[in-house]
């Protein structure tokens, strides 16, 4: 309990009474001070366990509420809450190191008011703090207003006519103070556009007078900003949001007034469009939003650029239901995804794809535990002698009905569907054990996604899986790429050391690509540099993929690492790539993945 409970009568006036809700001891006492600092009586608690008998008896006024908690989740806190507060009297605000559209969502659909993402940013922290207890304020001046408006109406029923003019000030001040309570309750109070209830609320009543005709009523346009967290990550949370209120000033301007636009969440919004009858009207439309939003922004003297993918779903060809909708102009949002800043109208192909994905996650899910997902391994040879050192280990799907599915097709699905990381243990398992009955001591590496680099237990779930496979850590090499280690750089320089120190390799993957590799050369304890394929295929006959290449094997060399070139193909090649000292290679010239590790020379393609 904090020291600001000690003798609430001896201390100055508080703005507000906060309980704060974390199992991290770090993160209760730095937001618990600043809070503090700024004025606010801070109630600090380690676990959501009997948090509603709290709220009751400290006189609570907000909740910042962890959502990841062992002994009991945000989420189960978060229904108990409103299941005896309501939000107007008790605000939430959840604080989560999951920047994802479902926990954000599912958060808001429990009852919070608003949520903050890990690490999180105190300038933002205190402003919605500010914002939350100001509109409870408002909730509380209206309520007091109400009560003294039925005590008056009482005592002056006898006087009415020389009371009604002082009357009808009390009841244009309660009907104004209402108005402005709705607004806040039905409005984000970041950008002012309507929030997702009442969005739904609005689409439900369009819906309500879409008549039988089969002409198009309207079209919901579902919206996702393509490039928002990255900015988000590097500039900062106070960047990001005046971004996000940019952003809605100008799809404001880019519709029509009967028109009707939202911010779901996140970097997320929709818009109702009213007007254009036809595809083409759409399409225009949708493309003058495109157009809008992939415009430079200007913050704090930062031009950035965001752009945006929208998907279009069509009242009534495409549904005539809210949820239906609004699924179908996601889906159609995430093929629009893959070309970047491009818009798509849902048609029948997305929806065979929604149907085949379903099919193919509740397959992953049986086919994960059961060993199903196996691993191929692709050889790594010494550029100079052929010899193999070592093999990549790929995730491979012999589908007992489908054939080999390809993870082209289902790694994809596995990450949507929060299946990757099972997927990890179950072929890092399998294939030590196998590299184990093969002879040789060459190096098994294998590919680890951004969040097993932020995951603090990655490090012991590798070690485990060695003493359980007996597999020696100095024969295992990681690689993770440079986007993933920048999201996090001081979690991954830690989990990367832990590794380091107990014998793993780690290696650089797709080196090249992103846009701090000497910043990540310099802070992390990289062994291999990885050249990306891209630039290795194009090396014999692109002057400046040849002088990329070069460089980067120059780079490796010069700091003590070893470098692989991926996708070798052919001879020329090769031989370019010995010229220039490039110690190892892998590609379809050393041959494709197998589903066993083959060191005998005999069965590999000689590569000198």
């Amino acid at each position: 309990m904090s020291s600001a409970q000690v003798d609430r009568t001896s201390q100055p006036e508080r703005l507000g009474r906060v309980l704060l809700v974390d199992d991290q001891a770090q993160n209760r006492d730095m937001l618990g001070r600043r809070l503090e600092r700024r004025g606010y009586e801070v109630v600090l608690r380690e676990s959501a366990v009997g948090i509603e008998d709290a709220i009751a008896r400290d006189d609570i006024e907000l909740v910042l509420l962890d959502w990841i908690m062992p002994d009991r989740s945000g989420h189960d806190a978060l229904l108990g809450i409103r299941a005896r507060f309501d939000a107007e009297h008790v605000p939430v605000i959840v604080v989560t190191a999951l920047d994802d559209g479902d926990v954000v969502s599912a958060a808001l659909e429990a009852g919070a008011n608003d949520y903050i993402p890990k690490p999180v940013d105190l300038r933002v922290l205190t402003a919605r703090v500010k914002a939350q207890l100001d509109r409870r304020k408002a909730v509380l001046d209206l309520d007091a207003i109400r009560n003294d408006l039925e005590r008056t109406v009482q005592e002056r029923t006898q006087d009415l006519i020389s009371a009604n003019a002082t009357l009808s000030a009390e009841i244009c001040e309660r009907e104004a103070a209402e108005a402005r309570a709705q607004t806040l309750a039905r409005h984000d109070p970041l950008t002012g556009l309507a929030n997702r209830r009442h969005f739904l609320e609005e689409l439900q009543r369009r819906l309500a007078h879409v008549d039988n005709a089969e002409d198009d009523a309207f079209a919901l346009m579902f919206i996702d900003l393509d490039r928002f967290k990255p900015i988000n990550d590097v500039h900062g949370h106070a960047v990001g949001d005046q971004l996000l209120q940019e952003i809605a000033a100008r799809l404001l301007s880019s519709i029509r007034d009967d028109s009707f636009a939202a911010r779901l969440g996140g970097d997320e919004f929709a818009i109702v469009l009213e007007g254009p009858s036809q595809r083409d009207g759409v399409a225009a439309a949708a493309q003058r939003i495109l157009n809008e939003l992939s415009a430079p922004i200007l913050v704090n003297g930062l031009k950035l650029t965001v752009g945006a993918s929208i998907g279009i779903a069509i009242c009534p060809g495409d549904g005539r239901d809210a949820a239906d909708l609004l699924q179908r102009g996601d889906a159609a949002m995430l093929r629009a995804k893959e070309d970047r800043g491009a818009f798509k109208f849902f048609d029948s192909s997305i929806d065979d794809d929604l149907k085949w994905r379903a099919e193919l996650e509740t397959e992953l899910r049986s086919a994960i535990p059961n060993g199903d997902i196996v691993p191929y391994f692709q050889p790594v040879v010494h550029v100079t002698t052929g010899a193999v050192a070592g093999f990549e280990v790929l995730a491979r799907w012999p589908h007992h009905k489908r054939g080999l599915i390809p993870p082209s097709e289902f790694i994809q699905v596995a990450e949507e569907a929060g299946l990757i990381d099972a997927m990890f243990w179950t072929l890092l398992a399998q294939a030590c054990r196998k590299a184990l009955a093969t002879p040789g001591d060459f190096v098994l590496a294998v590919n680890i996604s951004p969040s097993q680099v932020r995951d603090q237990w990655f490090p012991e779930k590798v070690l485990r899986t060695l003493r359980e496979t007996g597999f020696p850590a100095q024969r295992l090499e990681v690689e993770v790429t440079e986007t993933a280690m920048i999201d996090d750089m001081g979690r991954a320089k830690t989990a990367l050391l832990s590794l380091k120190n107990q014998g793993v390799r780690i290696a650089v993957d797709d080196f090249g690509t992103g846009y701090s590799s000497l910043l990540l050369l310099r802070e992390l304890p990289i062994d291999k540099l990885k050249i990306d394929r891209s630039f290795v295929a194009a090396l014999t006959e692109d002057h400046g993929a040849a002088t990329i290449v070069r460089a980067l094997v120059g780079l490796g060399s010069a700091l003590g690492l070893d470098v692989t070139a991926e996708g070798v193909e052919d001879e020329a090649t090769l031989e370019a790539l010995r010229v220039m000292g490039c110690r190892y290679a892998q590609g379809y010239l050393f041959g494709a993945a197998v589903a066993e590790p083959v060191t005998t020379a005999t069965l590999l393609r000689a590569a000198v």
